[in-house]
């Protein structure tokens, strides 16, 4: 009785040391349409595999695993990447903290594969590299960021990827801008959005009518972010070539409100006169005017 009682309490401290974790694939990878992944506590800490399990239920095994490093692992996104061809992604994500160096954060770990078939699984190494990244404070001071985590943006970039892109798209920056605008993480408008990556944009994607929503997107972030020069600069160069769009006004001034008040009043009146023209007053913002009647 004892010895069944020591086998028993065995088999669930094995069963209570592992847990997994399924995630459907849609659409399906090579025939694989459920992934699992089973994170094991061992002495180490916890570490995480994976299997891809067909129609069938057979399983097969990921040859990675994510490993405890300085922390637990921790498994952060699977699915689907589609691309010129589909892929299948993991994220595994570890906590970095060391106050002697300044670094706190995340590091997040990509592992990207391709494969005409379940038993031809292959893991693409530059596009994991690239999809993987490190966001937190950083030794000398400032701040890194993972970019192309959320799968729509991550499944952008492996299709820039393949198309031999060094650099993210116009359409790319704007779904990061927008992300981190959602997520009111003001700084990392700021961080990816700055002098150097405008100028590349602009030089490759000329502000013209059939992006001059994405570029009015840009300005309003940053005014939102208080990057207001950059905003302004931006803006000025939608209004070259629409300057009759209405939002557009109420972004300048906004902009020009803690730098030149008069010039802003400006701006606001416009945006006033264009609103009641379209019979939506009722829509103009009640801080429009006030900062008008201010002296």
């Amino acid at each position: 009785m004892n010895k069944l009682m020591i086998a028993a309490l065995m088999m669930w401290s094995m069963c209570a040391g592992a847990e997994s974790k399924t995630y459907d694939l849609s659409p399906a990878f090579s025939g694989a349409l459920k992934a699992e992944f089973t994170e094991e506590v061992g002495n180490g800490g916890e570490t995480i595999s994976g299997a891809l399990i067909d129609k069938g239920g057979k399983k097969i095994i990921l040859p990675d695993t994510c490993e405890p490093e300085g922390g637990n692992a921790e498994l952060k996104d699977s699915f689907v990447v589609t691309a010129k061809r589909n892929y299948f992604l993991f994220i595994c994500a570890w906590p970095v903290q060391h106050s002697g160096l300044g670094l706190n954060g995340t590091q997040y770990e990509a592992f990207l594969y391709g494969g005409e078939n379940l038993g031809a699984l292959k893991k693409n190494v530059m596009f994991s590299q690239a999809l993987s990244s490190y966001e937190g404070s950083l030794e000398e001071g400032g701040h890194s960021y993972a970019w192309y985590l959320p799968r729509k943006i991550a499944s952008e970039k492996v299709l820039e990827l393949e198309l031999g892109r060094s650099t993210d798209s116009l359409g790319l920056a704007h779904q990061i801008v927008l992300a981190r605008l959602k997520d009111e993480d003001y700084e990392g408008v700021k961080a990816y959005l700055d002098a150097d990556r405008f100028g590349q944009l602009s030089r490759e994607f000329p502000i013209g009518k059939s992006n001059v929503v994405i570029y009015n997107d840009f300005g309003y972030a940053l005014g939102q972010a208080g990057e207001n020069y950059l905003a302004y600069k931006i803006l000025k160069f939608v209004e070259l070539v629409s300057p009759d769009r209405v939002v557009l006004k109420l972004n300048i001034a906004d902009v020009l409100w803690v730098s030149d008040k008069d010039a802003s009043k400006i701006y606001y009146k416009k945006y006033v006169e264009s609103m009641r023209q379209a019979g939506k007053e009722k829509l103009i913002p009640k801080i429009v005017l006030d900062r008008i009647s201010m002296i």
